[in-house]
């Protein structure tokens, strides 16, 4: 009997082991949906996207890289938008921020710190008609908890991306075009 109850509550002690093990393991940011219903399994692979081009924000001094699925470089190698017309259903850009700081070894070069965000935006005329077919997302990194957070308190954020990419209607609401290789 004894050797029962010991068996029993070795057993025991695996379970809340594996369940400890599991709940403080590392997030899985593409479990992650934004307020407005736009997931982070949505730009799953973006790490090996092509890059569209580098930017930097000085009023947050940020550096960022631009990133686009299949669909977007294959829009920007036809001329789109500066052809007049749209970018396709389909057509996803990612940019993804850093801090900046001083590179070490180099120190008139700016060089990527800690990770901030990863912003991406879908044109998908049906589900975003409200925002000229474009959906927004941003998802906040905590580089204390080395985890992901959706941004805002509700989906009212996508108008805020929305108004402000309303300066480049012409461009079909995306701000960074495809530069020359």
């Amino acid at each position: 009997m004894k050797k029962i109850v010991f068996t029993g509550v070795l057993v025991l002690a695996g379970v809340f082991t594996m369940w400890l093990n599991n709940s403080i393991s590392a997030q899985d940011k593409y479990e992650l949906k934004e307020h407005n219903g736009i997931a982070f399994s949505e730009i799953k692979g973006y790490e090996d996207w092509p890059t569209v081009a580098v930017s930097r924000r000085t009023d947050n001094n940020e550096l960022r890289v631009i990133l686009g699925n299949t669909a977007m470089i294959n829009a920007y190698k036809e001329g789109i938008p500066a052809n007049g017309k749209p970018f396709p259903d389909g057509s996803i850009v990612v940019k993804i921020g850093w801090s900046e700081r001083k590179s070490a070894d180099f120190p008139v070069a700016y060089e990527p710190d800690v990770l901030r965000r990863v912003e991406f935006i879908v044109k998908d005329s049906k589900r975003f008609p409200d925002t000229s077919g474009w959906g927004y997302a941003r998802f906040v990194y905590d580089e204390k908890t080395s985890m992901f957070k959706p941004y805002g308190k509700d989906a009212s954020f996508a108008q805020e991306c929305y108004q402000c990419h309303t300066i480049v209607k012409k461009k079909d609401f995306i701000f960074m075009g495809y530069p020359h290789r």
